[in-house]
């Protein structure tokens, strides 16, 4: 009898039928290879941007609204901001920008609330916005010119208080579409210069600190000084990063955080790895001819999500630093002696095994930001419980801190996500050493076939292409089957 119940156990557990028996799998996670760097364009609040501009009474792409000696031609003149946006997408498809940074001008309501006419034409603008899967880098701005109306408390603090009381909900109803805040306000261009009427009276905390709390609590907020930044009180403060609007690469005062080695750019330095970076550099015809590869370094050391390719580019017919960069060799070499990370092997070939050029200009738009790969992925099922244990590499600039969740998930076979449960916090994504999260699924009880994903998604959902050349479905990576 014992020996007829031996070979019955035998029997069940080579069927693998007692409860209770784990199944490990190894899935597969090939590189994608450099010339397959398309794929990873469309990943969404990374790469580069654009710039456009609108006032928010008129609906008007602010720029034809002056003449050049900044006098205002009339809420009639020009032509409707969205129509520019979408020409700027066009004729910047190349570069694949995902994140547009937009200027809201508030000048028609410096004396008055805003009213349904304004509100209607930025959801309009944000609506365009969606359509053309871009997300925004908004900007609220009340001087357009530099010399006319600079100097002037062009708004009282209480009106520009109470604009942001009213812009609140705007920015709720909208938090899908939106990559940031920048500070603005104050200063030409919302720019935050250090001689505005609101600094000299002293109003530049206030300011702020009504600024952060008007934004959705997960929508991050960048400024352009230092100094404004620490202007915010301190529980606040961590949800502030920088925009940095004269990188030039190398020790300037008009930069971020000051000259290289002051307390305000050592605390830029220190700060950027946990918060959102992004930034432009001078137009090309007002500045100095600049250096690429100084430029690539300070991406890298700052942390940068997000750099304008509207500026220092071509704007105009002009070849500027970045356009040059199209032309400089980015190799394992170059890299280091630039002291410059050095991406994976495959970058730098194609799928057949042969070598594929690259550029300085290839190297800062596939790196801003994240640029994630998969390592290892290794699953342990058991009991209809799927463990995930995920190893990955970042190799772009800093982490995916603009995006919503990375989650581990179950996809049915309408490609439907049924389970999720988080693999980490997106800050622990850094660049550099590779890093090992976990997530635990449980199985639908139907018997039917599942795939296991993960899923890197931003604020409308959509998904990430990791590194991997692997099946990328509904925005998630598709790593393989369980039961």
């Amino acid at each position: 009898m014992k020996k007829c119940f031996a070979l019955f156990l035998t029997a069940v557990m080579l069927l693998g039928l007692i409860p209770g028996q784990a199944e490990t799998i190894t899935f597969e996670t090939p590189v994608l290879y450099g010339d397959s760097y398309r794929q990873l364009l469309k990943n969404p609040n990374r790469g580069f941007r654009l710039e456009t501009y609108m006032s928010v009474g008129s609906g008007k792409y602010t720029p034809d609204l002056y003449t050049q000696d900044g006098d205002y031609k009339g809420a009639s003149a020009g032509t409707e901001a969205a129509p520019w946006l979408i020409n700027f997408v066009y004729d910047y498809k190349a570069e694949s920008p995902v994140v547009a940074q937009v200027y809201f001008y508030l000048t028609e309501y410096r004396d008055r609330d805003l009213d349904q006419v304004a509100f209607d034409h930025m959801n309009e603008y944000f609506e365009t916005c969606r359509k053309l899967n871009i997300t925004v880098a908004l900007r609220f701005a009340y001087v357009f010119t530099q010399f006319k109306e600079a100097k002037q408390d062009v708004v009282s603090l209480e009106q520009m208080l109470r604009h942001m009381e009213q812009l609140k909900p705007i920015l709720a109803a909208n938090r899908d579409v939106l990559f940031c805040l920048e500070g603005g306000f104050f200063g030409e261009w919302g720019e935050n210069s250090g001689d505005s009427p609101w600094v000299r009276r002293g109003d530049v905390s206030a300011i702020m600190n009504a600024m952060v709390r008007m934004c959705p609590e997960d929508l991050p907020i960048v400024v352009r000084y230092d100094w404004v930044r620490e202007e915010i009180i301190s529980t606040l403060r961590h949800r502030v990063g920088y925009h940095d609007d004269y990188i030039v690469g190398v020790s300037h005062g008009w930069s971020t955080g000051g000259r290289r080695g002051t307390e305000s750019y050592n605390r830029v330095v220190k700060n950027s790895p946990r918060v959102l970076v992004e930034g432009e550099m001078p137009w090309g015809a007002q500045s100095e001819e600049l250096d690429a590869w100084n430029i690539a370094r300070y991406l890298h050391e700052l942390h940068f999500t997000v750099l304008s390719c509207y500026h220092n580019y071509r704007e105009g017919g002009g070849r500027y630093v970045l356009r040059r960069a199209v032309s400089i060799p980015a190799t394992q070499v170059s890299l280091k002696q630039n002291k410059l990370p050095i991406p994976y092997d495959e970058w730098f070939l194609k799928a057949d095994g042969s070598n594929m050029k690259r550029t300085v200009f290839d190297y800062i738009r596939d790196f801003l930001g994240y640029h994630l790969q998969a390592n290892r992925a290794v699953a342990d099922v058991k009991d209809g419980e799927v463990s995930l244990t995920l190893q990955l590499t970042n190799y772009g600039f800093a982490a995916p801190l603009a995006m919503k969740g990375f989650d581990a998930v179950l996809v049915n076979e309408q490609g439907e996500i049924v389970a999720s449960d988080s693999l980490c916090a997106l800050e622990m994504l850094q660049p550099g050493a590779p890093y090992t999260c976990k997530a635990t699924l449980q199985l639908p009880d139907d018997g039917g076939n599942y795939r296991l994903g993960v899923y890197l998604y931003d604020y409308a959902g959509t998904g990430a292409k990791l590194a991997n050349d692997i099946p990328f479905e509904n925005g998630v990576n598709i790593l393989g089957g369980v039961k």
